[in-house]
């Protein structure tokens, strides 16, 4: 947990701050005592003290201030986190390597306008708690997923899991089945 300290912009501690260039100095460290580091980070970062949290390496976190992170938690390497707006991953949650999760998306609708400037939109992304998100998901804005979801290797999210206990897939994700039979 942060100590005490001047708040800055958006609410986060010069602590939080601190830690968030320490935490990208030391993404690439491979072994079990960076993973532990970067967890600490995460702890200063984020305003409290986290169970089990397992960060590896290169995992990549923009706008940590929308970010809220359970316990028992690991996200594995080249993950890109985007919490700009607003990201609650819940307990018991494990993220397969290089998954995307995006709370931003651009917009396309003025033709006079190339796409790389027009406005971002941000939408919250929830992920509930025991969820298995496989390797090279990509979970896009607005979507929330929900308890004891599966998301199968590769699945491309554009719409929330509403019904728990579902194993969804493909791109895009649809429902494959129950996992519980």
């Amino acid at each position: 947990m942060s100590p005490p300290g001047i708040q800055g912009p958006r609410g986060a501690t010069i602590w939080a701050k601190l830690a968030y260039r320490v935490y990208l100095a030391t993404m690439r460290g491979e072994s079990m005592l960076w993973v532990s580091v970067r967890r600490r980070l995460l702890d200063v970062m984020l305003g409290r003290r986290h169970r089990q949290l397992n960060i590896f390496p290169n995992v990549y976190i923009e706008n940590y201030e929308g970010l809220r992170i359970g316990d028992h938690v690991s996200i594995n390497r080249d993950t890109n986190i985007s919490a700009g707006g607003g990201l609650t991953i819940g307990d018991y949650v494990a993220i397969g390597h290089a998954t995307s999760i995006l709370t931003g998306n651009h917009g396309f609708a003025d033709p006079d306008v190339p796409i790389k400037y027009q406005p971002v939109t941000q939408a919250p992304v929830v992920i509930g708690p025991n969820v298995w998100v496989g390797a090279k998901v990509t979970i896009l804005p607005g979507v929330s997923i929900a308890e004891g979801t599966v998301l199968a290797a590769g699945a491309v999210l554009t719409q929330s899991v509403r019904d728990p206990d579902t194993i969804v897939g493909g791109v895009p994700a649809r429902r494959l089945k129950s996992r519980l039979g």
